[in-house]
Order: C-alpha cells, then sequence, then structure tokens
C-alpha cells in the first residue's frame, strides 16, 4: 500500500496519508454522527418558536439546529433551493421547501415589501441546481414593484434562466450553467450525463422518471453559451444591438499576433527585408475527421452564425454549391502520398464528414472565422474559403501559412483565388510563404523537405507549424456528443469549446513565452558558437562560396536549393572491399624500419607506429577465436615481428633517450622477482617521451619532447581525418544497403564490412585518446591554443554528419532495445536542436588526397542546416521579446476598448447603465490585472539577459510606481489599488502568479498585502 501511494503522491504525501489512515475511524465517527441528532436530545422542539412536533434540518446552512415547518419556511424565504430533512422519530429523510409549504416571491429582489398583486403558479416550477433538481412554488410579481417586469426577466433577475419564453415551467440557475460550461471545456463533458448526475444527486435511490427535463436544461445551455459568447464579446454595449454583430466580432483574438492599430508601430509596413518577419502574422491550416455529423434531416441554423470562429454558414454553402470538383494531381515525391486524402470520398450518411481550421502556430490560438465544415473530405475549395475568410481583414505585409500539403495546395492558389469575391481575395502586397509542418515533414519527398521546411526557410524562427495538432486533440473528446446534435447547436458548441481553448491559451501566454525565451537564449548562444567554430574549421573561400549560393536561393527559391542533396554515383560493395585492402596493405607496409640514417624524428615516428601496432593486436587477440589454430598462428607470428622491430627500435632509443635504460633495468628486475615469464611484446612500455615519469623528463632532450609533441599534434589531426572519412563512408554504406542489398548472403556481406568499418573507427578513437593524452603531458604554457582544440572524444562524439547518420541503430539490437532508445530520448532529436559533433567542427590541417566530393557536398549541407539552426534561434529570441511587446499593448489597448463601450447607449434605465459601466470596467480590470502579472515574469528574465527595449522601460516605472503605493498606502477593507497610469490600474480579485512559471524566486518576488492585492518587487 505504501509503495502504491509513494508512486502516486510522492514522498511527502505518502507520509500525510499515512498519517491520516491512523485517524480513519474517527472520521468515519464524524461522518456518521451527522445522520443522527448529535448533542439533541428527545422530545426534540423547534429552535426558533419552541414548538414541538415535527422536526426539520437544513443540508446547506451551517446552522445545524432544528426548525417546525412554518419556521423552516421563514428562514429560507430567500434561499428556496435549500435542501431540507426530517426528523421522522428513526432517522432523516428527504423533504423539500415546496412540501413544507414555502412559496418563492419573486420581482421584490431589492425590497423586503409585500406583493400585492402575486401571481401563483398553478403547478410548482422545476428548478435545476448545482445541488440538485427541485420543486419550488413560485409567486410573480404583477404589483406596481415590477412595473410590468416580464416573467422571464422576473426569473433572471434571481439568477434563474428560463426554459421557455411564455409562462415557464423549468428554469435553470445560472450556478449550474457556469458550472457545466467550466466542466464541459476542461473535461468535454455532455448535457445529458450532466443531467443525470444533478439528477442522482437528487435522489439516488429511486429511477427518477426526470428525463423530459433534459430537452429543457440542453436548451438552456445552447441559449446560454451564446449570450455569454456576446457579453463577453461587448456586444450588450453597442447602441445596434446584438443582431449588429459582425462576423468573427465574439471570438477571443490573439494578443500576441500581429494587429495593426494595437499592437504593432504604425511604421510596420516599411520594416526592411531582413525585419518582416517580426511582424509576419504565423497560421497553420488543417483538417480534423473526427468531428462529424450524422445525417438526420434536421435543418437549423447558429445562433451566432460566423460571429466566432466558423465562417458564416451561408454564404459558405453558397459557394461550395457553385463549385465544381476538379481532382488535383499529386506532384509530391511522399511515397506516403500525403495529398491523397484531399480526394477522398466523404461518407454519404453524414451531414458534416470533418472540419477544417486555422489557427495561429506560434501561440496555438483558434483564428476568428477560420473554422468551416468539410462535407466531402478535404477539398481546396474548402480550405481555400476558410483560410481567405479569416484573413479578409488581416492588414499585414507578410503571412507564413504551414500545411501538410502546402507542397500541393499551394501551386494553383492563386489560379483558384481569382474566382472568389474581392474581399477574399489576398492583397497582392502580401508575401505569403508556405510550409509543410515538422512532425509532417518527414512523410514527404525530398525535395518538399528541403524547400518547405521550416528550419530552412528565413524568417520562420523556431516555429513548428503543429499547433493546429493541438487543437484538434483538445476537441476531439467532445466528437461523440457533437456528432448527435442539430447543425445549429453543434456548431454553437464547438465555438464555445474554440473560444475557452482560446481563453486559456491567452491567460497562459504569461508562462509559455517566458518558457520559449528561456529556451531560446541559451540555445541562440550555443548554435551560434558551433556555427562559428565549423566556418572557422573551413577554408574562407569555401565558406563565401556556400554563402552566395544560400543567399541566392533565399532571395529566390528558383535558384537551386543548397539544402538539396544532389544525385551521386552511388557506393558499391566492391568499391568499399578495394578501399578497405588499400587501407590495410597501408597499414602492413608501415612497420618496415629503415635502419640507415636514422633521425630523431624517424626514431619518434617509428615509436609511435609500434605504439599504434601494440594496440591494433591487442584488439586482434581479444576478437580471435581460441579454436582457430589459423587465427592463432597469424597472431604469433605478428607478435614475434613486433617483437624484433621493439628490440631494434630500442637501440635507438639508448641514444636518444638513455635515461629509458633505467627504467629498462627496473622493469626487468621487477619480472624476474615475480617469478613472471617475459612480457608480451603489445605489453611492453616503450617510453616515449609522453610516458616517462616526472623525475625522469629532466633527462630527456627537450628538443625530442618538443618534436614528439609535434608529432602527436599531426597524429590526432590525423585521426580526426580518418573519423570523418570512415564514418562518412559507413553512412553511404548504410543508405546503400537499405536501397539495393537485399538476401540473406548480401546482407551478411555488407554485415561483414559494416563490422569491419566499426572496428576500424573504434582503432582509430582509440588512437586518438592516445595522442591526446600524450598531448597533454607534452604541452607547455605557449600550447594552450592547441591543446583546446583536442577535445575528450566520447563514444556519443563518433556519430556522421546527417540526423540520420548520427541516429544508426546497429542492426544487433532488437526492436526492444530500439523501442527503449526511443523512449530515452537518444535516438530522435529534432532538426533544429541537433548539434554536430566537435569533430566536425574542428579545424585541422589540410591534407593531400583528402578530397571527395560526395564528403564536401555532405559538409555543405551540414553547413547549411548548422547555419539554419543558428539563424532560427536568433529569430526565435527577436520574435518572442517582440510578441511579449505586443501581448501588453494589446492588454492595453483592449482595457481601454473596454472602457471606451461603457458609456455608449445612453436611453436605457440607470439600473442598466450601472451594469454596463461595471461589466466593462471589470474587464478592462482583468487585463491590466494579467498584464502586469506577465509584465513581472518576463521583465526580470530579460534584464538578466542583457535583453531591453523602451517598452520595458515603461513598465518598470509602472511596476515600481505599483509597488510604492502599496507598501505606502495604509490598509483600508475593501480599498483598491490605484494608479495615474491606464497601463497600471487595476481593481478586483488579483490573478496569483502561477506556481509552476519557474525561479520567480530569484527573477522577481511576487508577494501580496493583507487585501490579497499583488505587491510587485522586481
Amino acid at each position: 500500500m505504501c509503495n502504491a501511494l509513494s508512486s502516486l503522491y510522492g514522498g511527502s504525501q505518502v507520509d500525510v496519508v499515512f498519517e491520516w489512515s491512523k485517524l480513519r475511524d474517527s472520521f468515519l465517527d464524524e461522518l456518521i454522527r451527522l445522520d443522527g441528532l448529535g448533542s439533541h436530545q428527545a422530545p426534540l422542539s423547534c429552535h426558533g418558536c419552541g414548538a414541538a412536533g415535527k422536526i426539520f434540518r437544513c443540508v446547506d446552512c451551517r446552522d445545524t439546529r432544528f426548525y417546525c415547518s412554518a419556521c423552516m419556511c421563514k428562514e429560507h424565504s430567500r434561499l428556496p433551493l435549500h435542501r431540507i430533512e426530517q426528523w421522522d422519530g428513526g432517522y432523516f429523510e428527504k423533504t423539500s421547501l415546496h412540501s413544507l409549504g414555502l412559496c418563492f416571491q419573486l420581482g421584490h429582489d431589492d425590497t423586503d415589501a409585500h406583493c400585492t398583486h402575486p401571481v401563483k403558479t398553478h403547478k410548482p416550477m422545476t428548478i435545476i441546481d448545482v445541488s440538485g433538481i427541485h420543486r419550488v412554488h413560485v409567486d410573480f410579481c404583477e404589483c406596481s414593484v415590477s412595473n410590468g417586469v416580464p416573467r422571464r426577466a422576473q426569473l433572471l433577475r434571481a439568477r434563474w434562466w428560463p426554459a421557455t419564453i411564455d409562462r415557464p415551467q423549468t428554469a435553470v440557475t445560472l450556478n449550474a450553467l457556469d458550472l457545466f460550461l467550466q466542466l464541459t471545456l476542461q473535461s468535454k463533458l455532455n448535457i445529458y450525463d450532466f443531467y443525470l448526475a444533478l439528477a442522482h444527486l437528487s435522489d439516488n435511490w429511486e429511477t427518477l422518471d426526470l428525463k423530459h427535463r433534459y430537452k429543457e436544461i440542453s436548451r438552456c445551455i445552447h441559449e446560454y453559451r451564446h449570450i455569454m459568447m456576446a457579453k463577453r464579446g461587448a456586444r450588450g454595449h453597442d447602441p445596434e444591438g446584438i443582431n449588429a454583430t459582425k462576423p468573427g466580432e465574439c471570438a477571443v483574438e490573439c494578443p500576441a499576433c500581429p494587429q495593426p492599430g494595437r499592437n504593432l508601430p504604425e511604421n510596420f509596413s516599411s520594416a526592411s527585408q531582413s525585419e518582416r518577419f517580426v511582424y509576419a502574422l504565423f497560421l497553420a491550416m488543417d483538417a480534423n475527421f473526427k468531428l462529424k455529423l450524422k445525417e438526420r434531416g434536421i435543418k437549423d441554423t447558429p445562433l451566432g452564425d460566423g460571429w466566432g470562429y466558423f465562417v458564416p454558414s451561408v454564404p459558405y454553402k453558397d459557394h461550395l454549391s457553385t463549385y465544381k470538383g476538379q481532382q488535383e494531381m499529386s506532384s509530391c515525391q511522399s511515397e506516403l502520398r500525403a495529398v491523397d486524402h484531399a480526394n477522398l470520398r466523404g461518407n454519404q450518411k453524414l451531414a458534416v464528414n470533418g472540419v477544417g481550421g486555422v489557427n495561429c502556430s506560434r501561440h496555438a490560438l483558434n483564428r476568428p472565422v477560420g473554422f468551416g465544415d468539410l462535407q466531402r473530405s478535404e477539398k481546396y475549395c474548402n480550405m481555400d474559403y476558410i483560410v481567405l475568410s479569416t484573413l479578409e481583414k488581416a492588414e499585414i505585409t507578410t503571412l507564413y501559412l504551414s500545411y501538410d500539403i502546402a507542397c500541393q495546395w499551394f501551386k494553383n492558389l492563386p489560379t483558384r483565388m481569382e474566382a472568389y469575391p474581392l474581399r477574399l481575395q489576398l492583397t497582392p502586397t502580401i508575401l505569403v510563404i508556405v510550409a509543410i509542418p515538422k512532425l509532417h515533414l518527414e512523410g514527404h519527398g525530398p525535395e518538399c523537405q528541403a524547400r518547405y521546411s521550416l528550419n530552412f526557410i528565413p524568417g520562420s524562427a523556431r516555429t513548428c507549424g503543429e499547433s493546429i495538432e493541438q487543437i484538434w486533440s483538445g476537441q476531439n473528446a467532445v466528437a461523440m456528443s457533437t456528432r448527435e446534435m442539430t447543425p445549429g447547436n453543434r456548431q454553437d458548441t464547438l465555438d464555445c469549446h474554440l473560444g475557452g481553448w482560446n481563453h486559456r491559451k491567452v491567460v497562459g501566454l504569461g508562462t509559455s513565452l517566458l518558457a520559449l525565451m528561456r529556451d531560446a537564449v541559451p540555445m541562440k548562444a550555443k548554435h551560434a558558437k558551433i556555427f562559428e567554430e565549423l566556418s572557422s574549421s573551413l577554408p574562407v573561400a569555401l565558406v563565401s562560396k556556400w554563402i552566395a549560393m544560400v543567399e541566392a536561393w533565399e532571395a529566390d527559391n528558383s535558384q537551386p536549393n543548397p539544402y538539396l542533396t544532389q544525385p551521386r554515383s552511388g557506393t558499391s560493395l566492391a568499391a568499399v572491399k578495394l578501399d578497405l585492402a588499400k587501407q590495410e596493405a597501408a597499414d602492413a607496409a608501415a612497420g618496415t624500419i629503415s635502419l640507415h640514417e636514422v633521425t630523431a624524428s624517424v626514431f619518434l615516428s617509428t615509436g609511435l607506429e609500434l605504439e599504434d601496432q601494440q594496440r591494433h593486436l591487442c584488439a586482434l587477440m581479444k576478437s580471435a577465436s581460441v579454436n582457430s589454430i589459423s587465427e592463432t598462428t597469424d597472431i604469433q607470428q605478428k607478435l614475434n615481428a613486433l617483437e624484433h622491430r621493439i628490440k631494434t627500435w630500442r637501440k635507438l632509443q639508448a641514444i636518444y633517450m638513455p635515461a629509458v635504460t633505467t627504467l629498462l633495468e627496473e622493469d626487468h628486475a621487477l619480472v624476474e622477482d615475480e617469478n613472471a615469464g617475459p612480457v608480451s611484446p603489445e605489453d611492453v612500455n616503450l617510453y616515449l617521451p609522453s610516458d616517462l615519469p616526472s623525475n625522469l623528463q629532466c633527462h630527456c632532450s627537450q628538443a625530442l619532447a618538443r618534436k614528439e609533441f609535434l608529432l602527436r599534434v599531426g597524429q590526432a589531426d590525423d585521426c580526426i581525418l580518418q573519423l570523418r572519412r570512415h564514418l562518412h563512408m559507413k553512412a553511404n554504406l548504410w543508405n546503400y544497403r537499405l536501397n539495393n542489398v537485399t538476401g540473406q548472403k548480401a546482407m551478411t556481406c555488407a554485415r561483414d564490412i559494416m563490422d569491419r568499418f566499426d572496428q576500424k573507427i573504434k582503432r582509430i578513437a582509440d588512437k586518438y585518446r592516445f595522442a591526446r593524452l600524450a598531448i597533454l603531458a607534452l604541452a607547455t604554457e605557449e600550447d594552450i591554443d592547441t591543446v583546446k582544440r583536442f577535445e575528450v572524444l566520447n563514444d556519443s562524439d563518433i556519430r556522421g554528419l546527417g540526423r540520420a547518420d548520427a541516429d544508426l541503430l546497429d542492426d544487433t539490437e532488437g526492436s526492444a532495445s530500439k523501442r527503449q532508445r526511443t523512449m530515452e530520448g537518444e535516438v530522435r532529436i529534432s532538426e533544429g536542436r541537433r548539434t554536430m559533433s566537435w569533430i566536425w567542427r574542428v579545424a585541422v590541417g589540410n591534407r593531400d588526397g583528402d578530397a571527395d566530393e560526395d564528403f564536401d557536398e555532405d559538409m555543405k549541407i551540414e553547413w547549411m542546416k548548422t547555419r539554419a539552426r543558428a539563424q532560427r534561434w536568433d529569430e526565435e529570441v527577436t520574435l518572442v521579446f517582440e510578441e511579449m511587446r505586443r501581448t501588453l499593448e494589446f492588454f492595453e489597448w483592449r482595457a481601454t476598448f473596454r472602457e471606451m463601450q461603457a458609456d455608449r447607449r445612453t436611453e436605457i434605465g440607470t439600473d442598466l447603465i450601472s451594469g454596463l459601466t461595471a461589466y466593462a470596467a471589470k474587464q478592462a480590470a482583468g487585463l491590466r490585472r494579467l498584464a502586469r502579472r506577465f509584465a513581472t515574469l518576463w521583465i526580470p528574465f530579460l534584464k538578466k539577459n542583457s535583453l531591453s527595449a523602451p517598452w520595458m522601460d515603461s513598465w518598470l516605472a509602472t511596476l515600481s510606481l505599483l509597488t510604492t503605493h502599496a507598501a505606502t498606502t495604509p490598509v483600508v477593507p475593501g480599498a483598491q489599488l490605484s494608479s495615474s497610469s491606464a497601463s497600471s490600474s487595476s481593481a478586483g480579485t488579483p490573478v496569483p502568479i502561477d506556481s509552476d512559471s519557474g525561479d520567480e524566486e530569484e527573477e522577481g518576488q511576487h508577494t501580496f498585502d493583507c487585501r490579497g492585492e499583488e505587491i510587485f518587487a522586481l
């Protein structure tokens, strides 16, 4: 049990629950105590009048005393929905205020005056509340107090929503409506389950015949969610009324997206070509085939047709009715045929086959008038109309648009767009840049991957383009209920869910943008450094050539794409075998020692070769089979030859390094003392200058040590070049095997060659590690720069250029192992975060004969990708910084807009004017609190990372003023924090700082005074 709790709660929670478990009996006793009389003793009497008889208690009041029926009705004259229980002598049973004779008087909410003309209903009304379903006697008012107020208005003023307009018999409390909207937005709860839960809450012992009220509550919820959308869209403040609502006017807009006149500078359209992305609009479009609708023959229209996120249905359907479908031919190289689903036929039994939509790909907010139903799959006529509708009033200069079939959809868009009304056609001055979302890109061919990748398109920053998929995942849970609705109710319901998604995204922008900036700042520095190292390791002329190539393509996409791999002649097994044979022949020839006129450099070079042969023989002995006589013989012959060469080399060592003689004598004496046999040649210590103990290094010639240092540097450089070449050849061989090798025999042959490559790569890596240790031992203070070039070579550093080369898994690994590595995140690394191994970035000396056209082509593409990664992260910092500014400025604009709505309606009563003014002030204050909270989260981090702008200074002044005001203002109950600055005004309940927003304790403290107001200290 403790283990289960530990995994569920964590250590501290386990302790609390375990301590609680010791008190379970007392908790259970207290619950059972509530079912009885408690401290009261029989006979029972009314606490109000002292009368004996039937006694009642209220479950919802904190007052646990007992009352008679008359006193209970008197105490609950304004609380008709409280639940009542009656003591029948043995236990408490459920009853109601209605059965006790309570009549709830409407129309006298603001006065205690007795109604002179009450109108009693013939039968009690059904009131649906969060506490259950109640029957209530209601008296409507027709005296002078109500002044002719309709019955529906009297119910609304009591916070009850009538199910019908004339003579309502059912009403739903606003609390129940609000609760359902929050539950359905969070958990996608349907109305039927919500209603049945309330019914069982009312009486869980009987099968209640209350299903006939389901239609009433469904109708109330439909009407209420529509009115709330209009209210939040400021439609109640418009003198022309709710019917004057324009398309998209009730949608929750993205504050971080560019909106001219609201959060953009006046001269944004004159920005330079390199800065246009800062003011660009990023959109993603896609279709969802789970949001279907059954064909039931019911025709109705949405209450808010086109007011929110769906396009107006009438012009949309008129457009579709005149469209003559023409199948688009796929020209994509993808084997997955990513475009084919655009030509599929829909299900004839469905009125709607899915939903197409558009959202902002940077922040995942749904676009106003950016969604529409799909009748027959993902046709271009549907998607064209949807995306053009949401862009109808977009006053932008640059548009980045991602779509999973953008390679096909965009080709004929200008031609198709000519058939649309002028209001829907894009302005020719708008630069449209299309791309394929990053996760969908791998399903396309090489040309699409090189041309439509957001990793390579200038100005796209770190945009993924998959944000529309987040929306679908959030709305798919409601698909089972909306598919059974009428068309109008379904569209209004989806509008509500899309709006709820947007609101929560807006509230979470503070932490989400901060998280993006926290990620982008260090990654910008990291990838800039990687790109600089790579460029400095390459010839200047080559880098200049590549820069001109990629800049020409970025300016004109008709130029050759530098990210596209050019066709190659290919790699054959025979060619690889020949290359390996030549290398092995050269290795064998390297063991020949010239004994005539041997110089110091030749002496050292021979020592390095002997050292390499020792490592090679050690590896050969480990991999050799003990049962193979031929392998054992071959190894013994090589050991004999190596021993002879070492003895010959020792004669030269005695001349150049006489101090080694003492070490060799000590080694020989140690072997004799231990009665051990002679040391095997592969284990003999050669005692090169880098191997000498510190007490003998002074006896070695400094010139000799310097020569070994230079040789070791060259040896390390050679190892890096050989690693590059072998990794490149291995990648080519791997691709050849995947595309051309079939059959068990050929696969085995290819596997053997791959194993030989792996062995040579491991041998070269070991050789580099020995050389690096020698360099560290021989280096002087003047060699610091040289030493820094040679980093520690870990196994993870030995990887190829491309992402596929870096992620290669050996065939020896089972599928389970591959899955495990994938789960641990070791295999899949996004292109934007991938880094080259340092062996490709370090500058090494040029070597003749290393030229390889294929290698140069791969290096060119990798240099291009490294440059693109550095640029995208740099753009991300710039873009997120601008999005922060836009968000704060939009909040201030929206708050001012809300305040301006307060006095638009004049020919109305004072009570309504008060409500309009209060609601406008409430909305404005909430927006400014949100802006203040975001600024408090962002500005400390920005300043810490040396990011500044004039807008930050103004916010710093505002927050300082708020802090000073909170510190100096005496605490007065009910007082509100105010400021002369419009952007810092605050009222109502403050929005608390999210607990998961990161290290706010370090970057900005958030405290509260005793009134609950936030006090900001930067």
